[in-house]
C-alpha cells in the first residue's frame, strides 16, 4: 500500500490512516448503519489521543460478550439483529499495513509496543460501543495512575498485549450502567488472576437475582444490594461503604472518613463500584467504576495536625459507560472547568463497593482510626515536629511479596538490616501499609515513617501491628503474645538517603 492512501480495504480488514481527528469521519463510509458510525466517529475524534495514526478495522468479528446477549435476548426479538461485530485496533505512526501479503509491520519488529488496544462495535443500532480494552495512553486527558492489567489480543496471527482496564457502553435494553460496572470489574479480575472465572455480560444479568430475570427485568437497573450479590456470586468478598447523611442538617457527615476509605482501597489496586445520586442527573442515579487517581501539585490546606492524603487528590479516573474509559472526575464542584462534560463530581458519590479477596478482615475504617491515633502522637514527638505542622498519612493494602520486592529494589533506602527483617518477618499474605510524611516530604515523594499492619487481624484488634520504622529505628512486634511487645532495632543507613513512597499497585498513565 502506498503511504499517500488514507484508507485501504482487503479480505475483511480496512486500514484507516489518521492524520487529524477529522479522519475518523471516514468511518461513516466504511461501517454499516447498525454500528452507529456517526456517533462512534464523533466519540473517537474528541477523545482519542493524537498518538494514534492508524486504525485497523476488523470486519466480521465474533465477540463473546455480544453473542451472550444476542442468543439470550436479541435473537428473540422481532427486529432482526446481526450476529457479527466490528473491532477497531489503534496503532501509532510507526506501523504500516500491507495487503499482499496481509500483514502489519513496525521498524523494530515489536508490533505490540506500537499498539494501543481496541474497541468492539456491536450492531445494536444504538449504544453500539461494546467490549473495549484501551491503553490509558490512547485517551485524551487521562493523567495520574490507573489500575491496569495485561490483556492478550489475537490479531492476524499476532499475539499482542496491552495494559489497560476493560470497558463498554450499556446496552440499555438488556443491561444498564450498573451491570456494565460489575462486568468491567469482574473482567479485570479474570484477566489479572486465573483463579477468577470469566463472566460474560449476560452472566452478570443472571447473577443479580436468585431466579432467571428474563430479558425485561435487567433494563430496570440494579440497586446496591443486587450489585453486591453479583460480586459475591462471582467469588469475591464485597464490602459496601456508604456515606452518612444527617437528615436534621440535610448534609453529609464524616466525609473525610468516607473518602479516606475510598482512596485507600483504590490505592490498594482494587477497582471500586461507585453509586452516584445527583440532582444534575435528575436523581435517576448512576454507577461507574473508579480505576485511578491523580495527585495535586500544590500544597493542601488543612486545619488538622494530621491529615489524610485525600486532600492531595486532584481528580479520579473513571470507567463510565457513557464515555470512553479513563475520564477524569474532579473532587468538588469548585474544581470543574468549562471543558468538563460530566455533570457530576466526587461530591455526588453516595456509596461504593470494593470486591475484596478472602483473608482481609481488618477494614479501612479500622486503619483510619488506628492511623490517626497514638501513632501520630508518637511520630510527631520522635520527629520533633512543631505542633502546627501537618503530618500527612496514607494507607493501602499490599501483599508481603510486594513489600519484599519493594524493599529489595530500594535496598539503599531500607538498608541491609531492615531489608533482612522484612525478608524474615512472619506475616500473613495481605498487609496494610501506613505511610506518614510532612508536607515538604510529601511534595518530594518521600516519607518519614512506615507502619505494617496485619490485614487478617480482627476489626476490634487494638494492636494489629507487625512492624514500623523511621529512617533510624525499627520496632518489630511479636503478635503471638497477648500484649505484643516491641523489639527496638537501630538502623544504619546514609542520612542523605530518604525513604520514598511505596507506589506499586497502580501504573502511571503516561510512560
Amino acid at each position: 500500500m502506498s503511504d499517500d492512501l488514507r484508507e485501504f480495504s482487503t479480505g475483511g480488514y480496512t486500514w484507516l490512516v489518521i492524520d487529524s481527528p477529522d479522519d475518523y469521519n471516514r468511518l461513516t463510509e466504511i461501517l454499516d448503519d447498525p454500528f452507529e458510525p456517526e456517533a462512534i466517529a464523533r466519540k473517537l475524534k474528541n477523545n482519542i489521543s493524537e498518538e494514534i495514526s492508524g486504525v485497523l478495522i476488523e470486519h466480521d468479528y465474533i465477540d463473546k460478550d455480544y453473542r451472550s446477549t444476542f442468543y439470550n435476548f436479541y435473537a428473540k426479538m422481532g427486529r432482526p439483529y446481526r450476529q457479527d461485530c466490528v473491532r477497531l485496533h489503534f496503532f501509532d505512526k510507526d506501523v504500516r499495513f500491507s495487503d499482499s501479503p496481509l500483514d502489519l509491520k513496525s521498524p523494530d519488529d515489536r508490533l505490540e509496543d506500537h499498539y494501543f488496544g481496541y474497541v468492539v462495535l456491536r450492531p445494536t443500532i444504538t449504544a453500539t460501543l461494546g467490549r473495549s480494552l484501551l491503553s490509558p495512553r490512547a485517551r485524551v486527558g487521562a493523567q495520574g495512575v490507573a489500575i491496569q492489567t495485561c490483556h492478550k489480543i489475537h490479531l492476524m496471527g499476532y499475539t499482542l498485549s496491552v495494559q489497560g482496564f476493560p470497558s463498554m457502553a450499556q446496552h440499555v435494553d438488556i443491561a444498564v450502567c450498573a451491570h456494565v460496572a460489575c462486568w468491567a470489574i469482574l473482567r479485570h479480575y479474570s484477566e489479572q488472576n486465573t483463579q477468577h472465572r470469566e463472566f460474560l455480560l449476560h452472566d452478570i444479568t443472571m447473577l443479580a437475582k436468585p431466579f432467571d430475570p428474563g430479558g425485561l427485568t435487567p433494563s430496570f437497573g440494579l440497586n446496591l444490594y443486587e450489585a453486591e450479590r453479583i460480586f459475591q456470586a462471582a467469588g469475591c468478598y464485597p464490602l459496601m461503604i456508604a456515606r452518612e447523611w444527617d437528615t436534621n442538617k440535610n448534609e453529609w457527615v464524616n466525609d473525610d472518613r468516607f473518602f479516606a476509605q475510598l482512596l485507600s482501597y483504590l490505592d490498594s489496586g482494587f477497582p471500586l463500584f461507585v453509586s452516584l445520586q445527583s440532582e444534575a442527573m435528575g436523581n435517576e442515579g448512576h454507577a461507574i467504576v473508579l480505576a485511578g487517581y491523580d495527585w495535586r501539585n500544590d500544597r493542601a490546606k488543612s486545619d488538622e495536625d494530621i491529615s489524610h492524603v485525600w486532600s492531595r487528590v486532584n481528580s479520579l479516573l473513571a470507567v463510565d459507560d457513557n464515555l470512553l474509559p479513563y475520564s477524569s472526575v474532579v473532587v468538588m464542584d469548585s474544581m470543574k472547568s468549562n471543558e468538563d462534560i460530566k455533570n457530576y463530581t466526587a461530591e455526588d458519590f453516595d456509596a461504593f463497593i470494593v470486591p475484596l479477596p478472602d483473608k482481609i478482615f481488618y477494614p479501612a475504617q479500622a486503619v483510619e482510626t488506628f492511623s490517626r491515633g497514638i501513632m501520630c502522637r508518637i511520630l510527631k514527638t520522635m520527629l520533633n515536629l512543631p505542633t502546627e505542622d501537618t503530618l500527612l498519612r496514607r494507607y493501602f493494602l499490599t501483599t508481603v511479596s510486594e513489600l519484599r520486592c519493594f524493599s529489595r529494589d530500594h535496598v539503599s533506602q531500607f538498608g541491609d538490616v531492615l531489608t533482612d527483617l522484612l525478608m524474615r518477618l512472619k506475616t500473613t499474605q495481605f498487609l496494610w501499609v501506613i505511610e506518614y510524611a510532612t508536607e515538604k516530604q510529601w511534595c518530594a515523594g518521600h516519607i518519614a515513617a512506615r507502619v505494617i499492619l496485619d490485614a487478617s487481624a480482627s476489626r476490634k484488634d487494638e494492636q494489629p501491628i507487625w512492624l514500623w520504622h523511621t529512617h533510624d529505628l525499627a520496632f518489630v512486634f511479636d503478635r503471638s503474645s497477648a500484649v505484643p511487645k516491641a523489639q527496638v532495632i537501630q538502623l544504619e543507613r546514609p542520612a542523605s538517603t530518604p525513604l520514598s513512597r511505596m507506589e506499586t499497585n497502580l501504573r502511571s498513565v503516561r510512560f
